[in-house]
């Protein structure tokens, strides 16, 4: 984020040379807060296609029935039944955080684009942790232990992972065990095509609804769009001529990655740069998120926000948090997928817990 200047910063653009001490400290204060303030609402936005917010600690994922009217004659009465089955999972929340200081004489020297860097790097540390912690959360392959201060032991549920959990079906079918950590031993082709199996994985679950989006990475890209079945998002710039394919939709939720196109079984591509070589992550756009983000049920320590300051000549500190975590919900609404394994395992370093 070197060169790049911040939402709340853009009307001080003309001041970026100007040393903060002959600046006045509410407009570069306003200017971090509403840097800040725009950064938490993309942060949700982006997280938002694979989690909701939370300030629970455990929940009750209510699975959709599968049970049929029941044959009466003339005078008989129906027997009550439960509409649902359910299964209990967890969520964690870690704390973490950030700062930046500074002595008396360098604080003499900051301008006012120093301090759109520094606040740009510390909103750059912020997207980072919660990407990682994101992530880790959708590649678990088990549960894991996490020690709440208040309420103890807590046991964190990755997505479906073949456990004794079972899961309703579209169209009625029994409910049955499912994974959704997935491999593909093939190199992807038209004639090794995985997204219409992908895609199926998602849609066989009543609770899954609205689109469905399948996140790449950077080295899939190439043999992604290679496919016969998969069609590029048009190139406002170009004017496509007769004869051509031309796709007319578009995607209407935020996405961490840039949009490439959409396949014929039924999904919408994105290349997500910071997904690790050959691992592909799916959801849908509806229904409930796959994970919950579970944050401090008091606003103030809600978001990433300044905890605090110090001003102890000849120092100067500004201490930046942010308290969340992740666990899975709807276990069914995200499926991962290693291609080129002939099993699926945990990409490196993003086990949970991770720091």
């Amino acid at each position: 984020m070197a060169n790049q200047v911040l939402y709340g910063f853009y009307s001080l653009k003309d001041l970026f040379n100007d040393r903060l001490t002959t600046t006045s400290g509410e407009v570069v204060a306003n200017a971090i807060q509403q840097s800040v303030d725009e950064h938490n609402r993309q942060i949700n936005a982006i997280m938002g296609l694979f989690a909701d917010p939370t300030t629970d600690y455990t929940g009750r994922f209510l699975t959709p029935g599968t049970h049929r009217l029941q044959p009466l004659d003339e005078n008989g009465r129906a027997l009550p039944v439960k509409f649902a089955g359910h299964y209990d999972v967890a969520f964690p929340i870690r704390d973490a955080g950030s700062a930046w200081g500074a002595n008396y004489k360098t604080m003499a020297k900051l301008t006012v684009a120093d301090a759109n860097r520094i606040t740009g790097e510390m909103l750059k540390a912020d997207a980072l942790w919660m990407r990682d912690q994101l992530m880790a959360a959708l590649f678990a392959s088990a549960t894991h232990t996490f020690v709440d201060a208040q309420w103890g032991s807590l046991t964190i549920q990755p997505i479906a992972n073949g456990d004794s959990v079972t899961y309703s079906r579209t169209g009625g079918g029994a409910a049955a065990v499912d994974t959704h950590q997935l491999f593909y031993n093939n190199s992807i082709a038209d004639v090794t095509d995985p997204f219409s199996t992908w895609v199926t994985e998602l849609t066989e679950h009543p609770e899954n609804t609205g689109d469905v989006v399948i996140l790449i990475p950077t080295n899939l890209v190439s043999a992604v769009q290679a496919l016969s079945a998969f069609h590029a998002v048009a190139d406002p710039n170009i004017t496509p001529g007769a004869n051509t394919d031309t796709l007319n939709g578009s995607l209407g939720v935020a996405l961490p990655g840039k949009l490439l196109g959409y396949h014929e079984a039924g999904a919408w591509i994105a290349e997500w740069k910071a997904l690790p070589s050959n691992y592909v992550l799916g959801t849908t756009t509806q229904g409930e998120r796959a994970l919950k983000m579970r944050q401090e049920p008091e606003a103030e320590l809600q978001g990433f926000h300044l905890a605090g300051e110090r001003n102890d000549h000849p120092y100067y500190e500004r201490q930046w948090v942010r308290y969340a975590g992740f666990g899975a919900f709807n276990r069914v609404n995200a499926f991962v997928a290693l291609v080129g394994a002939g099993a699926y395992a945990v990409p490196t370093g993003y086990t949970p817990p991770i720091s």
